[in-house]
Formats: C-alpha cells, sequence, structure tokens
C-alpha cells in the first residue's frame, strides 16, 4: 500500500530498492532535517559520520542521539567509528576508543556500527573479531566499511568476515582512494555478490550517482541478492541539504 507525506509519495517497498544515505553530522538542526526528509522518502539506512572531508570519523553522542529521534519508516541508524583520519591500522590504543565509541553509540540508541581494521594490506582479524564481539553484545548490527578496498587478497577476507558474523561490507569494487567509482567496479562487485551467497550484505557505495545507479539496483536484481547501494553527494544540494528529487528518483521504479 502507498505512504504519502509532505514530501512526496512512497512505497513500504521502495520498489525492491534498499537505499542507504551517509550524512555528515555538520548542524544538528540540518542533520533532524535530513533524516527526517530522507527517511520519509524511502531511504532505509543512514550511516552518521562527522568530518567526511577526513573520510568519516566518529560522530559525537549528541549527534547520534538527534540522529536516532529523527527516523521514521523503521529506517536505521549505524554510526562510524573511527577516532582518527589516515589509514585503517588499529593500534591498541585506537582499539580501545573504539571499543568505548561503539558502546557509546548503542547507549545513544544507535542500530549499528561501521568500522574497519588493516593491518599490512590483510584483514586484522584479532582487532575486527573483538570489535565484532562488543557490537553483538550490544545488539548491535556491524558494517566492515571501505577499509576493505584496501585489501590485497578481498575474497579470503570477505570468508572471514562472515564467519565473524559481520552483517554488512561497504565497498565500491574499485581501490581506496583510486579515481573509480562503484560504477568502475561493477565486475568486482558482480564478484562479491556471486560469492556471498547471500551471507552477508553487500552495499555498493562509492561514486554513485543518479545516473550510474540504475546499473547497480540491476546488478543487485540478477543476483536477488542482500545488497544496498550507498550515497552521499548525489542526494545533497551545494549547502548540505537533501534533495527530495534526488531520493525520489533513485527510489522510482525503473
Amino acid at each position: 500500500m502507498s505512504r504519502c507525506n509532505r514530501y512526496g509519495k512512497n512505497t513500504s517497498m521502495n520498489n525492491g530498492k534498499f537505499l542507504e544515505v551517509c550524512l555528515n553530522e555538520g548542524c544538528l538542526k540540518q542533520l533532524v532535517n535530513n533524516i527526517s526528509m530522507a527517511s520519509n522518502l524511502g531511504a532505509k539506512r543512514f550511516e552518521l559520520c562527522s568530518n567526511l572531508h577526513l573520510g568519516g570519523l566518529t560522530p559525537s553522542v549528541n549527534a547520534i542521539d538527534c540522529a536516532v529521534k529523527s527516523l521514521t519508516n523503521n529506517a536505521e541508524l549505524v554510526v562510524m567509528i573511527r577516532p582518527k583520519a589516515g589509514n585503517f591500522f588499529v593500534s591498541s590504543e585506537c582499539h580501545q576508543v573504539m571499543q568505548k565509541q561503539i558502546t557509546m553509540a548503542a547507549n545513544a540508541g544507535a542500530h549499528g556500527v561501521v568500522f574497519g581494521a588493516v593491518k599490512h594490506g590483510e584483514l586484522d582479524l584479532e582487532v575486527t573479531r573483538s570489535l565484532v564481539t562488543t557490537a553483538k553484545q550490544h545488539g548491535l548490527m556491524v558494517t566492515f566499511h571501505r577499509a576493505f578496498d584496501t585489501l590485497t587478497n578481498p575474497l579470503s577476507a570477505l570468508e572471514k568476515l562472515i564467519s565473524l558474523k559481520v552483517d554488512r561490507i561497504l565497498t565500491a569494487g574499485t581501490p581506496w582512494q583510486s579515481d573509480q567509482t562503484a560504477f568502475d567496479g561493477l565486475n568486482q562487485l558482480n564478484t562479491y555478490l556471486a560469492h556471498s551467497a547471500n551471507q552477508i550484505e553487500i552495499v555498493m557505495g562509492g561514486g554513485v550517482t543518479l545516473e550510474n545507479a540504475a546499473t547497480l539496483w540491476q546488478l543487485i536484481k540478477n543476483h536477488s541478492a542482500k545488497a544496498a547501494v550507498h550515497v552521499h553527494s548525489c542526494v545533497h544540494n551545494e549547502n548540505g541539504a537533501i534533495n527530495a528529487e534526488a531520493i525520489n528518483k533513485l527510489l522510482s521504479k525503473d
């Protein structure tokens, strides 16, 4: 059954499309408006970060609280757990901070957390297992972020993340910090979807536009996959506000 709201029309199934929107903490009033608008339009998950110009860092507890209270239509909030910019190596000190930040996010009402840990180009299994354990103790979903795109053997890492009960992986299917987008990574994303066999959700993000998103949706449809499309720039206006027309276009029936 269709549902109408002041932002436009939306269906509970969103035509089979699961849209995740990345948001920067920024102005809390704008954050609240952005989440309220986008979730009413059918976006089902929000990744909350601070300092997106640094690749995304852990947001404040106040921002998490405001974001959670702004959700509608059973949308979810996942929170970036990344104390510092730079590479994805997690030192002992950083590990301890991340543990505390996971607990903070849970206490503030988040539905999940987003993190990654890499050591010498490989998945840092010990740190990842520890962080996943803490998250699961708090009932949180876990996303392994685009640190995945720095790994030398991503398919092996994918299997390990499945075994650790990680819920999803955010990936462009292209090397981290390259000029390539998820559209350029279609072949690799296709491989991940096939390899995951719906045991873990593949969240496709990185340079997604209103024009190339259709190809990503089709890829998901071809696999009948547990997957989502992750967007940021293409759904924001220059002032940081959500563009309702862009959300509607992404979720419209093909």
